[in-house]
């Protein structure tokens, strides 16, 4: 990375620049005192120079650059449509610049503003242009009224509560012509969600009145007649009128079916608001369809409720799509008629892969055989059923068939879409996307001279959303049922107490437990140019088992747990929480950080967390500068041996920093800093060093940085990241001396030079942001 960077800032970014011009070379913009920002001011300029990643290298320059004079070879043409032409100073773009800006800050209420430039050309054909803002005092908004002539229902529904009263029009405001255009459309969408069918903000205008002095303008906002077609071809003036819905068309349509084929449909009145239409047996229940949608009959027309019925319509996987259209009757009760549009997707697939694996050395494959069926009762039921055989030799590829891991998987799982639960009224139901899924889970692993073990698990969870951006997740039971076997070899090396961490975790083990979660993620709000994601996580385990315990069951040993099946139930609680901000600086450069925390304690029937229940430390989301699960916890190493068990923690702490960049085509580049290390709740002499400590966690942090190109398809990111440790907690005191050596000192915590790649760098791939 490093030379790609010398490569192209060593390239003259003024090869294509021809003689007597300049390279435009920076832009800065002085808005003195006015309360507009600089990055919506960056928006009206008609020349800005050519993007760096960064803030330093000129990519798309250097790319353009790197094509030769012969425009006639494929590769010159190539490289300079990657690439980016080097932008010219433009006396008259920097003129219209100016104009655009002026009228902006007019739009702004700075009626009197000025703008004006200047240009400095400097050696080796660059050119900077400042451009001078001279705001003047800013207008504001006086008096505010609204003019409804002769139509006593628009103007009492209009003075509704979220109405005019609601308006964001306010005196004292900045005359912003933004502000005035966004209070236009939302009074208009606040009548078509009060039957106002053809209502739209043409039908809004305002006239202001400058001539009040004291730089105040007073602002009347009028509303405008129907303008009604009639059968002659004139139009007339009339009062806006309200709609019912009269009636609810639902045509389902085949797969197969051309686009505006006529086909002859079977009619079915489902009830006498709602009629079916559908070449034979409905592929999806009336009464399904009749749940997802908001539209009612013998009701006002609302924009929110046909937004709604989209939205949970195209929730439901058998769908591709779907359409809603309404259909003026003209009659005299104002009733328009609903007509719904639905195209299902396949119904039925397989997925068959075949994975290579190689760890650290030992060779393996995996086969990995899946069936879905998205509409198995009708109901848009997703039933997935998958299967995994895995095989890893232990050493090498010869002994893949005599000594090798063993790992033999099946799953089943139905998912609702819809709550699956006793007396929850229809309207709750309706007014929430939610769905039901169960799931049952087996899986064998054999490891030779080691263990094998078997797995059985079964869950069953609501998910659902309430208002925009959040999701909410309830784990209503959770059972995990863990039987091992171990190798007497393995007993006889692992009994002594340092081990307990390791033998804990390979003992049989049952674990019930429920969680609740709610995330909210703004990231598909497109109009938003900060983003922001934090989710809260909190789950127990074996409190309910515990109790029960209590009251019916009496242990002789009053130290010795209680067991379930002659297998002791864990008892656990855990929190998890989550903090994201992605910042864009602009079209091209964002800057996102993320605090991560999370705590697991055991309590009463266990000692420790469960090992799967466990947070680790480093890889791909976690410090880059680790491969995974080998930081932590705390101060403790493993010195360079895979020891994964005991490197776990109950206590997690994590903040990233990372500034990310658009390359070329669908390359992104991206610069990090990474802190953080788990640490144990209670100290283990299996795991030295690794307790959370208050008055020494801080000095056991973390700390790493890197780089990372990801290539973005849209859909999905690859992501390969280079992390560096620049601080190791696993070192701490291992410098101590009068007089320490360079050697100690490069095994010291902090690592400024003499990094090795092995032990000071991990290469990281992965699917997705880390955060």
């Amino acid at each position: 990375m490093a030379m790609v960077a010398f490569l192209l800032s060593s390239c003259s970014p003024t090869k294509y620049v021809p003689d007597n011009s300049y390279l435009l070379d920076k832009v800065q913009i002085d808005a003195g005192n006015s309360e507009v920002s600089n990055s919506d001011l960056n928006k009206h300029l008609r020349q800005r120079p050519n993007f760096k990643a960064f803030g330093i290298f000129r990519i798309y320059l250097a790319v353009y650059n790197m094509s030769g004079r012969d425009s006639t070879k494929k590769i010159n043409r190539k490289l300079r449509s990657i690439g980016e032409a080097p932008v010219i100073y433009d006396p008259f773009m920097t003129y219209r610049s100016e104009k655009e800006l002026q009228a902006y800050m007019k739009s702004k209420g700075y009626m009197n503003a000025e703008v004006s430039s200047s240009v400095k050309f400097k050696r080796k054909k660059r050119a900077e242009v400042v451009y001078n803002v001279m705001p003047g005092d800013p207008y504001r908004v006086g008096k505010i009224e609204c003019d409804i002539p002769s139509d006593r229902v628009l103007d009492s529904v209009l003075h509704l509560r979220g109405g005019w009263p609601n308006t964001k029009l306010k005196p004292g405001m900045m005359f912003d012509v933004d502000e005035l255009d966004a209070e236009r459309e939302r009074l208009a969408k606040f009548l078509r969600r009060r039957g106002y069918y053809h209502f739209n903000k043409d039908y809004l205008n305002y006239t202001a009145d400058s001539t009040v002095g004291d730089r105040k303008i007073d602002v009347t906002l009028h509303v405008k007649p129907y303008s009604k077609v009639l059968p002659n071809g004139d139009r007339e003036e009339t009062n806006h009128n309200r709609y019912r819905v009269r009636h609810i068309y639902v045509t389902e349509h085949s797969r197969t079916e051309q686009s505006g084929e006529e086909l002859h449909r079977d009619t079915l009145d489902y009830s006498e608001s709602m009629t079916l239409l559908s070449q034979s047996k409905p592929f999806l229940r009336p009464s399904i369809i009749d749940d997802e949608l908001w539209i009612e009959t013998d009701s006002l027309y609302n924009e929110f409720f046909v937004e709604r019925s989209y939205s949970r319509l195209n929730g439901l996987g058998i769908l591709r799509s779907s359409n809603i259209r309404f259909t003026d009757l003209q009659n005299d009760k104002h009733e328009v008629d609903c007509e719904i549009d639905l195209y299902p997707a396949k119904p039925q697939s397989f997925s068959f892969d075949v994975e290579g694996t190689n760890s650290e050395g030992d060779l393996g494959f995996a086969l990995n055989l899946g069936y879905a069926h998205k509409n198995v009762f009708r109901g848009s039921e997703l039933l997935s059923v998958k299967a995994r055989y895995a095989q890893e030799a232990y050493s090498g590829l010869s002994e893949i068939l005599h000594r090798y891991v063993l790992d033999l998987g099946g799953e089943v799982g139905i998912t609702f879409p819809r709550f699956l639960f006793p007396f929850l009224r229809r309207d709750f139901k309706r007014k929430i996307s939610a769905s039901t899924s169960f799931n049952v889970r087996y899986n064998y692993q054999l490891r030779p001279d080691t263990y094998d073990r078997k797995s059985f698990a079964g869950s069953m969870k609501y998910l659902w959303t309430w208002r925009r951006f959040y999701n909410y997740t309830l784990d209503l039971i959770d059972v995990n049922y863990v039987k091992i076997k171990t190798d007497p070899s393995f007993d006889s090396i692992y009994s002594a107490d340092r081990y307990s961490v390791l033998r804990e975790s390979y003992s049989d083990h049952f674990v019930m437990n429920a969680g609740f979660s709610v995330t909210y993620n703004n990231q598909a709000q497109i109009t938003k140019d900060n983003k922001t994601y934090y989710r809260l996580a909190v789950e127990s385990a074996g409190a309910l088992l515990n109790g029960i315990c209590h009251l019916f069951v009496k242990k002789e040993d009053e130290d010795a747990p209680y067991k379930i099946g002659h297998v002791p139930f864990s008892q656990y609680v855990k929190f998890e929480a989550d903090y994201a901000y992605n910042q864009k600086l602009d079209g091209r450069n964002h800057l996102v950080y993320h605090v991560g925390f999370g705590v697991a304690v055991p309590y009463g029937n266990a000692s420790v967390v469960p090992f799967e229940r466990r947070f680790f430390g480093g890889g791909a989301n976690g410090v880059r500068g680790w491969s995974v699960r080998t930081l932590g916890p705390g101060q403790y190493s493993s010195d360079g041996y895979n020891d994964f068990v005991k490197q776990s923690g109950d206590v997690k702490l994590l903040m990233n920093v990372e500034y990310r960049t658009k390359l070329i085509w669908k390359v992104e580049a991206a610069a990090f800093v990474d802190a953080g290390n788990i640490w144990t709740v209670n100290d283990s002499p299996s795991q030295p060093n690794g307790q959370f400590k208050w008055n020494s966690f801080y000095k056991q942090i973390a700390l790493a940085y890197g780089l990372g190109i990801r290539l973005d398809f849209s859909y999905f990111l690859i992501r390969f990241d280079l992390g560096v440790k620049c601080y190791n907690p696993a070192n701490i005191g291992r410098n101590k001396g009068e007089n320490p050596s360079r050697s100690d000192l490069l095994h010291g915590p902090w690592r400024f030079y003499g990094l090795n790649w092995k032990d000071d760098c991990a290469i990281h791939f992965a699917v997705g942001y880390p955060f």
